[in-house]
């Protein structure tokens, strides 16, 4: 084993034998999956164990974190390393987030989007910045130079290139063929077009990478969104002004038939809100030509699939009218025709079905919805995965692991998980009988019942609580419940489709009420707060989880069981329905753990996770110290007061 790039006089427990399963297993070409607990120290120890392999190898490290505090953690971990040895890295952000064009930081969209127009910004010399690039020249080798030589962040850059008024994605390129390790978002390496684009900054191919995932638990999930996509009919109703916008009577007819297709639907399923239908390929395109048949007509397809590349190229003639415009260069007529071309492209394809549903937006209208939904995380994880030098997964919540690489589609893999590195007095895990959300289980009694013993845990404990539900229908239950009423501590609430910065404010206020007498956050399982957020310290020291978060049984969920069940036999409803519940519970559970200091209760109050069907998918961590009491509020009370008795 190879230690020479652990920087830290003492080991944590368990973290060099961590170090030797990686290596171990990396040399003989096969590739770890690790379940550790949040504050193990993961990232030191992986990048200890990764850096003497990469360097013997030639390989480059691409480690890929879910949040920009993770990516630059890994760089602070860098420069404890780079006191013993010479090594150079950079976090890099989303291009969203590293663009200084006010086309781009004034209006919200994704990074792929973002990637597009930058990339017309560029070929219309309409950057600034980009154009500095080349006046500069001589000052941005300097800054790559310099920042090539050491572990930096993503905002180092970023700031030197305020100053310099040069561009700071293309500083970055000049950094990132010359450090040896990279930390990024997941879409980096997993999204096709802006994988083809970041492979080529950084001079290299998929084979000289040495992939790092962490917080690997998010990556199916984020691999079937990728090989999704959607239109609704405001992009149709905005693709149809365009064309009148632009004059384009052909384009204009087209998409007044598709409106009306989507009208059609809706009165023929008869959609209440929220509800959906399955659509074949067929059912759609012969609706398109006329008439409701099981086969669409080859001279048909051939004219749509004419007409549908004839979009794209009047989409990329109003993307460049409006920049001349100093207009934001959006096309609808664009983003349909991209989406009918998915259509076209997976078409056939088992591993994908169709969409149609009537939901509602954030002004609470409602909106009719088109969709293509992949199946199958594989079809993206698997152009990355099976190319690779070697990749790395870890997370605190992996178990099953067998089922992770599975469904990821990890070839050769070997699995580890590693025993908690918490006191059996900072960690207690409690499960209540007697409660329950199951549905036939849902009425004003239990939900009473519930928040009553919420409340009681509320009243007692020192410091903030999460409190996180299986859907905004339990939430709502609670609420109607009174427990706003009865908690001796402020109630955020986490409510449907909260704007982000909101959600941001409100998370803030949330952990300043730690240094007072502490506050609860109400919110879902699989939510922002319950899946993502960060609550160290007295900042979430308890997490009650309000049920299961088992998805109702709509057309998309069957179809993926059915899926699931032809591809790996037997195993479909647990891989597609149970397993991601099963994992939005532990993800909310974790939520009150972060530093190794921490001391945290985690109450479910639900009966059925005492079941070991539901408590085997639980990680180890948490498994350990979990104790069924029964309906005894009394008892649930004592459970309380004595874990944190003296805690302060």
């Amino acid at each position: 084993m190879d230690t020479s790039f652990f920087p830290y006089k003492d080991y944590r427990t368990n973290q060099e034998e961590f170090i030797e399963f990686v290596q171990a297993n990396l040399i003989r070409k096969q590739n770890p999956i690790i379940e550790a607990a949040t504050g193990f120290g993961k990232t030191i120890s992986v990048l200890s164990a990764v850096l003497p392999i990469a360097e013997k190898m030639g390989k480059k490290i691409v480690y890929c974190c879910r949040t920009h505090k993770q990516m630059d953690r890994v760089m602070e971990e860098l420069v404890e390393i780079g006191k013993m040895v010479e090594v150079s890295g950079i976090s890099i952000k989303g291009r969203t987030s590293m663009c200084l064009h006010p086309t781009i930081v004034d209006n919200d969209m994704d990074t792929a989007t973002a990637l597009h127009i930058c990339r017309l910004l560029r070929r219309e010399n309409k950057c600034d910045f980009y154009e500095n690039m080349k006046e500069k020249e001589d000052r941005a080798y300097e800054i790559q130079v310099a920042l090539s030589q050491k572990p930096s962040l993503a905002q180092d850059v970023v700031e030197l290139c305020i100053e310099e008024n040069m561009c700071p994605y293309e500083v970055v390129k000049g950094i990132l063929e010359n450090v040896e390790v990279i930390s990024c978002s997941y879409m980096y390496i997993f999204h096709p077009e802006i994988r083809d684009n970041f492979l080529e900054g950084i001079g290299a191919s998929l084979e000289d990478i040495i992939l790092i995932l962490d917080e690997a638990h998010n990556l199916s999930e984020l691999a079937i969104n990728l090989g999704s996509d959607q239109i609704s009919d405001f992009s149709i109703k905005a693709a149809i002004n365009e064309s009148i916008e632009f004059e384009e009577p052909a384009i204009t007819k087209f998409l007044d038939r598709v409106h009306e297709v989507f009208i059609d639907l809706e009165n023929e399923y008869k959609l209440e809100v929220e509800e959906e239908r399955l659509i074949s390929y067929q059912d759609l395109f012969t609706r398109l030509e006329g008439f409701k048949g099981p086969f669409v007509s080859k001279s048909f397809e051939k004219t749509i699939f004419d007409l549908i590349n004839y979009m794209k190229v009047v989409g990329e003639r109003v993307q460049k009218a409006r920049l001349k415009g100093n207009k934001v260069p959006r096309s609808y007529i664009f983003r349909i025709a991209a989406f009918l071309e998915n259509w076209f492209t997976v078409r056939g394809s088992k591993n994908y079905c169709y969409i149609f549903e009537k939901t509602k937006t954030k002004k609470d209208e409602n909106i009719l919805k088109l969709e293509i939904l992949s199946l199958d995380a594989r079809s993206i994880t698997k152009q990355v995965l099976d190319f690779v030098y070697g990749s790395i997964h870890m997370s605190g919540t992996l178990e099953p692991l067998e089922a992770y690489s599975d469904i990821i589609g990890v070839e050769n893999s070997s699995y580890k998980i590693f025993p908690s590195p918490f006191s059996p007095l900072n960690i207690k895990g409690v499960i209540v009988k007697g409660v329950t959300t199951k549905g036939t289980h849902r009425n004003e009694d239990m939900y009473k019942k519930i928040m009553l013993k919420a409340t009681d845990i509320i009243n007692l404990v020192p410091g903030n609580i999460g409190l996180f539900c299986p859907s905004y229908e339990v939430v709502n239950g609670l609420l109607n419940s009174g427990i706003e009423s009865i908690s001796d501590k402020p109630i955020y609430i986490e409510s449907r489709g909260m704007d982000s910065r909101l959600n941001d404010v409100q998370i803030y206020e949330f952990k300043f009420e730690a240094q007072k007498d502490g506050a609860v956050l109400l919110g879902v399982m699989g939510g922002r707060n319950a899946e993502g957020g960060d609550f160290p310290g007295d900042q979430m020291n308890t997490v009650i989880l309000v049920g299961v978060p088992y998805a109702k049984p709509t057309p998309r969920i069957e179809a993926q069981i059915q899926y699931y069940q032809k591809v790996f036999y037997g195993k479909g409803k647990y891989y597609g329905y149970y397993l991601p519940a099963h994992r939005k519970l532990s993800q909310a559970a974790g939520r009150a753990h972060r530093l190794i200091s921490d001391k945290a209760l985690i109450v479910f109050l639900d009966e059925r996770v005492a079941n070991k069907f539901v408590s085997k998918d639980i990680p180890k961590w948490i498994r350990d110290s979990l104790e069924v009491i029964p309906d005894s509020d009394q008892m649930l009370n004592e459970k309380v007061k004595v874990f944190f008795k003296n805690h302060r």
